[in-house]
Parts: structure tokens; C-alpha cells; sequence
């Protein structure tokens, strides 16, 4: 049993450390730490840090925002989510009912009236997040669908319904959610918090089904047809949380409804179930139940994830909102395997990838246990930082490539294990694959993706950067030590700005201003042909006081240019989302460094051999590695082999450099060892 009240108590600890660190304050550090967790597990998309609170009269209040629009659609058809904070700093943990979260939803409604009102807008400074706010949201107004609230709280919710009841303001449907205390320690120590979808009790009763498939294997499967008013119904209530995870990010990039389901939708609505090729679910366990007639329905599902059809789904809620179409004479087939909650994890991204070949953008390599993420998660564990002067133990940089990975590390340990741990992996030193996204794409000079947003970001860094590392192949302990630079880089940067006083005097887009910094200093020094000195930052494990001191003053002048917007854009968040914010108003004030910083530089071409000779020493290890490991599987090519087998990753290359092994035979081809590698990672064997 999980001990909420501990992890309020380490919540806090850790909004005390990141206000202080960050020169922000505590709600600040509270909303990045729920906002960047809400985003992972699908309840909005990133958010932007906005906010907007009036005290006055009854006041309202807006803690950040994101907008949604399917992309070539001008009618009615986007998402406006808009978040609000309820953090309380008691020292026991808070318990909230469904009326506290009535009133923190009420605050966001009165915002929306209130900027409404001519009258009212005029009383706001144009330089306010109101005011801006208030002119994007009525610029956009026209092509939103529907509103989504999320209510963050550090308190523990206690309602007995899963789904709290929308409400309407005007013709525009408010949905709510609300991530609390409970939801957050499940998000933060698993990677995801479940969807439970109670048919019978929140949506018009149990589903008729046809149970195609039962056994002892801790699988089963289900057939049923969906009536598209309840699923436009769930998909309304969840959003993009019912998609699989790497649909979710992959989709981030590109949302759009699909015209020929809409037609059918318009013209054959009958016709629908037979001409629509339907959803793929997953699920970790149903509760079924005797329908009246006798026949089986299923009241709810567990862990519910719709694996293939995110498109159809989305298409049905769009043809509802957007279109007011009729849904009544609509089905959706839906096939439902439900897989055991020990496997979800190996099963569910096969079924994703399998399912959705077409996409240009393998959602396998989205995918925490991708070959490319399980190599940088390696290399983590095997490259250690230099031993500095007084102290007695090196540390690790540790790769959290799931979420919770590094809190479970020392999860059910003893006291003194745990200790050992922290001293190896500090949490000052956990890098999140979304993070390393971050500090790559502004070292690369592409502030404006990192300013995107987390999930935009990784999708972007995924197709563009690792998709050309030979499936991890080309990460060596060389580039590793760059990342972890760029990344102590970045974060030195960010700690800086935040408790610098022209910050302080005017806090807003620090995220934005660190990213374009960092783009602008890399930039600075390749004009002068040289490369910021990666190593030096990796041996000294920080950057040196003289370039910090520079790259500050930069940082000042970036954050005055980021936050005055040109006519045509009038949020500066949404300006440094925009590539002309770097490549016409950044980029050309960009110079060489000053002399004295030239030794904090190398020549691209000094650091061009740094990089050719990491790949060398990199191939050479990996090539020791296999031959190593080889010899250590010859016992067990057998079994290899008939795992292999049963899974369905047998190829010629392989199976003939398992054949070898198994008769004691360590010359393999090139094409044998490597299609072998490839099996053991999949089959992840080290």
C-alpha cells in the first residue's frame, strides 16, 4: 500500500530544492513538475506556463494553457486545454472532495467570461498573461471544439466517480480532469496511470461482446461493436490519454481527422462498421457481466489503450462537435486483447507496431525500449564522470528512459543500499529522454522545436537525429559525454537565469530563454570555427565561471527579445515556437565570443577527430562486447532459439548464427553477428 502522506512529504522536499535552485516560485516548480507529467501521460498536450490570477470580487485564475487545432480544418474542431493550480503547503497531506474542484473549475470559466468583455480587456496591461491570453484565445476561439480543464493538486481527491460531469459554457462543452496526489505517485513510479473506463456506470451501461478468445495463456481477446455516441463520449472524458503512448507522441506532430470517415459518417452512417476498418484495443482486465437478454457485456476495462484507430476515434468526437452529426445509426467494431499487467509493457508497443506500419515515423523507435534508447540507458550504467580533486567515489549520469526508472532504484532497499545508490546515481544527475531531446536541439540550433514542448520536441529529435545512429550503433561513450556536457550546459544556464535579478524583475519564458541561449552560444563559436570544449565541461563537471558570466549577459538580451514579440504574434510563447523568432531576430545578432574565451573553444576539426576516434574506440568495444558475449551463449543458443522462435523474431541471419553457437562455432559473418545483436536486444539479452 502506497503512503500518500510520504510522497506529499517528498513532493514538497522536492518543490522547496527546484524553487531555490531555480530562483522560482514553489507553484512555479509545482506546475513545471505536474505539467511535464500531465503531458507524458496524455492528459493535455505541453503546456505553457502562463499565469493569470485576479482576487478581486470573485475572482479567477489561469495557471498555463495549450491549444490544439487539427491541422487544414478552419470549423470548430480543436482542443483549448487550460490548467489550474490547487497547492497547498500544509504540513500534513491536504484531502479535497468534488466541490473543492467545482470552485477551481469555476475560475477558469470566469476567466473565459470575463475576457469576453471589451471593457474588461481594456482594464488589462497589454504586457500581462491576461491580456495575451485573452488575444490568442479569441483569435482562436472560432476553431475551438471544446474546452478541457485540468485541475493540478497536490492534495488527495476523494470522489467515488471516475468521471467528473462536463459542464457547458455557451455552446462549447467543458470537460474536466484533474491530476491529484495519487494519480502523480502512480504516473511518477509506473510511467503511466491507467484509464478505467466504468461502461455501466458512466457511460449508458454495459457493451454487448463475443469473447473470442480464452485460455490458461494470460490472454484473452473480445469482439464488439461500439456505438459511436459512447465512444465519442469516452474518447470526450479521456482525450488523448486512451492512446498508446508512442501513437500519442507520433500524433503530437501531426493531428488531423481523416476525410473519408467523415464522409461516411455524413452520407452512410449505417454503413460505417462495414466500411471503417475499426479500433485495436489493449487492456490489463475487463469486469463482464450478464446483460438482461443473457448475452455477455462488459461493464468495465482496466488499463484501456487503443492501439490502432486513434485516428477513427478522434474523427467521431470531431464529426459530433464540429460537424453536429447524427451518431446514432453509427457502430464501431473493436477487437480488445487483454493482456496480463505483468506483459503490458512487452506486449502493448509490439501490437502498436504492428498495427501501425504505414507511419513514416517508426512508432518502435518512439518507444522507450527501442534498441537506440536501451543503448544511451547503457551507456549511462558503463561511463562514469572523472574522479575531482577531494573527493573519493566517481558518479554516474543515469538515462531514465521510463518514467519512475530512477525511483524505483532504490525502491525496496535497505538503508544502506539506498545510500550506495544515491552516491552513484545522485538525483541531480537523472537525465529524462525527453530532457536529452532539449539539450541536443538547442546545442543544434533549433530553440524554436525545444520551445515546442517536451513530447514535439522528442518526436522531433527521435525522426532527425537518432533515426540516423544506426539503431544506436553510432552512440559511443564519446558522444554520451557530449550529451551529458550539453546537458550540464543547459541546466547551469537555467539556475543562473533564474537567480539573476532581470529575471526576477520580469519572470516569464525562462524555458524559451535558456533554449535559445544555448543555441546562440553553440552558434557563436562554430562562426568563429571552433566547438564549445565538451570535454573540458565533462572532466570539470561544470562550466567554467568566465563563459557562464558570458553567456548570462546573452541570456539577457535573448529574454528582452523573446518577450517582445513582433505585431503579427502577440503571445511570445507562441513567438518562440516560430523559426523566424532564431533565424530573423536572434540568429543575425549572434557574434564571435571575445578572445578571452577562446580557450573554452576547440577547432571543428580538432573536435571532428574527437569524433571520428570515439567511433573507433566505440566500434572496437562493441565488436569486444559481442565477442564475449558469443562465447558466454554458447549454453544457451537452444533456448535462445526457441524463444526466438516462439516470438516471432527468427530470421535466416540469425537462425544460422544460433545454429553456429549451438555446435561451439564462434566465426560468424558479418551480417550473422549483426543480425544477432539486433535479437538479443530485442530479446534484451546483455
Amino acid at each position: 500500500m502506497v503512503d500518500l502522506s510520504e510522497t506529499y512529504r517528498e513532493l514538497a522536499s522536492e518543490i522547496a530544492i527546484g524553487s531555490v535552485a531555480d530562483g522560482e516560485l514553489k507553484v512555479t516548480e509545482f506546475f513545471r513538475i505536474f505539467a511535464q507529467i500531465a503531458a507524458e501521460n496524455g492528459d493535455c498536450p505541453d503546456l505553457d506556463y502562463t499565469p493569470v490570477l485576479n482576487e478581486s470580487g470573485s475572482g479567477y485564475r489561469v495557471d498555463g494553457f495549450a491549444i490544439d487545432l487539427p491541422e487544414g480544418l478552419d470549423e470548430p474542431s480543436g482542443d483549448l486545454h487550460l490548467a489550474v493550480c490547487c497547492h497547498y503547503q500544509e504540513e500534513s497531506l491536504p484531502v479535497i472532495n468534488a466541490r473543492d474542484i467545482d470552485l477551481a473549475v469555476s475560475q477558469v470559466v470566469r476567466f473565459l467570461r470575463a475576457i469576453g468583455s471589451a471593457k474588461t480587456l481594456e482594464a488589462m496591461e497589454e504586457s500581462s498573461h491576461a491580456y495575451r491570453l485573452a488575444m490568442q484565445f479569441r483569435q482562436y476561439m472560432s476553431r475551438i471544439a471544446r474546452i478541457r480543464v485540468l485541475v493540478l493538486t497536490n492534495a488527495h481527491l476523494k470522489t467515488r466517480r471516475k468521471v467528473i460531469e462536463a459542464r457547458v459554457l455557451g455552446n462549447l462543452p467543458i470537460q474536466i480532469n484533474v491530476l491529484d496526489i495519487e494519480r502523480y505517485e502512480r504516473i511518477s513510479r509506473s510511467g503511466a496511470d491507467p484509464v478505467e473506463v466504468e461502461f455501466k456506470e458512466d457511460f449508458e451501461g454495459s457493451v454487448p461482446c463475443l469473447p473470442a478468445s480464452m485460455g490458461g495463456t494470460g490472454f484473452s481477446s473480445y469482439l464488439f461493436a461500439m456505438h459511436a455516441p459512447v465512444l465519442a463520449n469516452v474518447f470526450a472524458a479521456y482525450g488523448n490519454r486512451l492512446l498508446e503512448q508512442n501513437i500519442r507522441t507520433y500524433l503530437q506532430a501531426k493531428t488531423s481527422v481523416n476525410s473519408g470517415i467523415l464522409k461516411t459518417i455524413q452520407e452512410n452512417p449505417s454503413m460505417f462498421f462495414a466500411y471503417n476498418n475499426g479500433i485495436t484495443g489493449t487492456a490489463s482486465s475487463v469486469v463482464t457481466e450478464r446483460l438482461p437478454d443473457g448475452t455477455l457485456g462488459i461493464a468495465s476495462i482496466r488499463d484501456f489503450q487503443i492501439v490502432n484507430g486513434g485516428q477513427t476515434t478522434a474523427s467521431i468526437l470531431y464529426a459530433r462537435d464540429a460537424m453536429k452529426c447524427d451518431l446514432e445509426e453509427v457502430y464501431v467494431q473493436v477487437k480488445l486483447s487483454v493482456v496480463g499487467e505483468e506483459r503490458l509493457g512487452e506486449v502493448v508497443p509490439k501490437i502498436s507496431e504492428y498495427a501501425n506500419t504505414q507511419n513514416k515515423v517508426s512508432l518502435a523507435d518512439l518507444a522507450s525500449n527501442s534498441p537506440v534508447q536501451m543503448r544511451i540507458e547503457r551507456l549511462s550504467k558503463e561511463v562514469s564522470t572523472p574522479l575531482r580533486a577531494g573527493e573519493l567515489h566517481s558518479t554516474r549520469w543515469f538515462y531514465e528512459r521510463t518514467r519512475g526508472q530512477h525511483k524505483n532504484l532504490f525502491a525496496y532497499k535497505s538503508a544502506a543500499a539506498r545510500r550506495r545508490l544515491e552516491t552513484e546515481y545522485p538525483k541531480s544527475q537523472r537525465i529524462v529522454k525527453t530532457d536529452l531531446a532539449k539539450y541536443e536541439l538547442a546545442f543544434d540550433g533549433r530553440p524554436h522545436h525545444v520551445s515546442e514542448g517536451e513530447q514535439k520536441c522528442f518526436q522531433r529529435y527521435v525522426s532527425s537525429v537518432l533515426a540516423g545512429c544506426g539503431g544506436g550503433l553510432e552512440l559511443n561513450d564519446f558522444w554520451f559525454k557530449c550529451a551529458v556536457s550539453k546537458a550540464i550546459i543547459f541546466r547551469s544556464l537555467d539556475g543562473e537565469i533564474g537567480r539573476s535579478q532581470w529575471y526576477k524583475d520580469a519572470r516569464a519564458l525562462k524555458a524559451q530563454t535558456v533554449a535559445y541561449t544555448v543555441a546562440a552560444v553553440a552558434q557563436a563559436f562554430r562562426i568563429g570555427g571552433m566547438q564549445i570544449d565538451l570535454m573540458r565541461i565533462w572532466r570539470d563537471q561544470a562550466v567554467p565561471k568566465q563563459l557562464m558570466d558570458w553567456m548570462l549577459g546573452k541570456a539577457a538580451n535573448i529574454h528582452k527579445i523573446l518577450n517582445s514579440p513582433p505585431g503579427m504574434v502577440k503571445n511570445p510563447s507562441e513567438f518562440a515556437k516560430k523559426e523566424f523568432c532564431w533565424t530573423q531576430h536572434v540568429l543575425p545578432l549572434v557574434e564571435v565570443p571575445p578572445q578571452e574565451l577562446a580557450n573554452y573553444g576547440i577547432s571543428l576539426s580538432d573536435f571532428g577527430e574527437e569524433v571520428g576516434q570515439g567511433r573507433r574506440e566505440g566500434k572496437r568495444n562493441r565488436e569486444l562486447d559481442l565477442d564475449l558475449t558469443m562465447a558466454s551463449l554458447v549454453p544457451k543458443a537452444a533456448e535462445l532459439k526457441r524463444k526466438a522462435t516462439g516470438m516471432r523474431l527468427l530470421s535466416a541471419n540469425n537462425s544460422r548464427a544460433l545454429e553456429k553457437l549451438q555446435a561451439g562455432r564462434l566465426t560468424l559473418t558479418r551480417a550473422e553477428k549483426n543480425s544477432l545483436k539486433a535479437l538479443l536486444e530485442r530479446l534484451k539479452v546483455s
